[in-house]
């Protein structure tokens, strides 16, 4: 009798230490996959668990000296000439990623990095300036972009431009030629196209989005799109590339100018014939076979887009863009 009934303790304390280990290992499992993209529900402190690795790939070669560098944050874009480096874009804060990005830059050239220019001022675009300079690099940016940095969340990122221009910057450094141009707001309201005139090639922002199906451009900023991609095909280049993604052709660019153009044809055409309201906008307008090159996603917009469309084509029918001050 007295086997039997420790038999059953053992078996009973047997089923409970299960029933505590398998939820406790299902939790450990869910907080491992947080690390995945969406990762889990956020903790009690509201922070998600660790965003999704994103180290930083080898250097491609894009044309003669001229490179890029994907991931760990934005596309960096390196020239070399004689007398030194021209970089685009400076990544993700980390000093994994810091590390990794010299490390590329150097696979390149041994030359110094003589000058930094950044295509907007958010964190993937902008943290490791800093580095640069203690090198001995200048930054250029717009006047606008080094205002939105000092308003905004990044205020204490250090790095900021030290040489500034209102709308249009052109660079001649070791034989070559570098333009930088502002011409609207559409990501942000700093938009910079970088356009590497000796090599046919434009930093483009992230005017394109390849981070998700959404354009990646707000509702008030949507009026200025096809304007800037106007100008922007008035360039003489051939090779683009975006914030994210793989390398774009000048082609392209003029389909997606016409993807813009189609979308704001049916929304002008929606206000004006079809007396869409701020209400109905997003339901009068036909969405899914509007995509971004090379996506196979047609656009998603969030809430507030329509709204804000509708409100900017009262406020800048004509899609201007933001005057320097």
């Amino acid at each position: 009798m007295l086997q039997k009934r420790m038999f059953f303790s053992l078996m009973a304390a047997a089923i409970c230490l299960a029933m505590i280990s398998v939820p406790a290992a299902a939790q450990e499992q869910r907080g491992r996959g947080g690390r995945g993209r969406g990762g889990d529900a956020p903790a009690a402190g509201g922070q998600r668990g660790a965003a999704a690795p994103d180290p930083v790939k080898p250097a491609i070669q894009i044309k003669p000296n001229l490179w890029y560098i994907a991931d760990g944050g934005a596309n960096s874009v390196v020239e070399v000439t004689p007398e030194g480096l021209i970089l685009g874009d400076t990544k993700n804060p980390g000093a994994e990623i810091e590390a990794a990005l010299i490390t590329e830059i150097k696979s390149i050239s041994s030359l110094p990095v003589k000058y930094v220019i950044n295509t907007h001022p958010h964190g993937d675009h902008i943290s490791h300036n800093q580095y640069f300079i203690d090198q001995g690099a200048t930054v250029v940016g717009l006047k606008h972009l080094k205002e939105l940095w000092e308003a905004g969340n990044l205020k204490d990122t250090p790095g900021k431009p030290s040489v500034l221009f209102d709308k249009d910057y052109d660079l001649k450094f070791g034989g070559s030629e570098l333009e930088a141009h502002y011409f609207g707001s559409a990501h942000t309201d700093a938009d910079t196209i970088v356009f590497f005139k000796s090599k046919k090639f434009v930093m483009l922002s992230d005017l394109v989005n390849y981070a998700n199906p959404s354009p990646g451009i707000s509702g008030t900023n949507a009026v200025q799109v096809p304007g800037i991609l106007d100008k922007l095909l008035k360039l003489d280049f051939d090779t683009a590339i975006a914030g994210r993604g793989p390398l774009l052709t000048k082609a392209d660019i003029q389909a997606y100018e016409k993807t813009w153009n189609t979308f704001m044809t049916r929304v002008r055409d929606a206000v004006s014939v079809g007396g869409a309201t701020k209400e109905t906008l997003a339901s009068q307008v036909k969405q899914d076979d509007l995509f971004s090159p090379g996506l196979n996603s047609p656009w998603a917009f969030n809430a507030n887009f329509f709204s804000q469309l509708f409100d900017a084509l009262k406020s800048n029918p004509n899609g201007e863009p933001r005057q320097a001050d």
